[in-house]
């Protein structure tokens, strides 16, 4: 697993210390791959009601043609 740097502001460093002090999480990195986690979801969830509303409108062609629909979303 590489290791990765960030920098947060105060306010998110201070979330994210009573977060684990708390015992809700057994780490800053377990917060943040769950964090991560839940961002992908939401996009992935906002992509595919795109992609819906683009089939309700009879855009998703154009969409393939332009690359902007991802293969994995085709598998799902």
């Amino acid at each position: 697993m590489q290791k990765l740097i960030v920098n947060l502001t105060p306010d998110l460093h201070d979330f994210v210390q009573t977060n684990v002090e708390s015992g809700r999480y057994e780490s800053a990195g377990e917060l943040v791959h769950v964090a991560l986690r839940t961002l992908l979801r939401e996009k992935m969830r906002f992509e595919a009601t795109s992609l819906a509303n683009d089939i309700a409108k009879g855009d998703v062609f154009r969409r393939l043609w332009d690359g902007s629909i991802q293969s994995s979303m085709l598998r799902e």
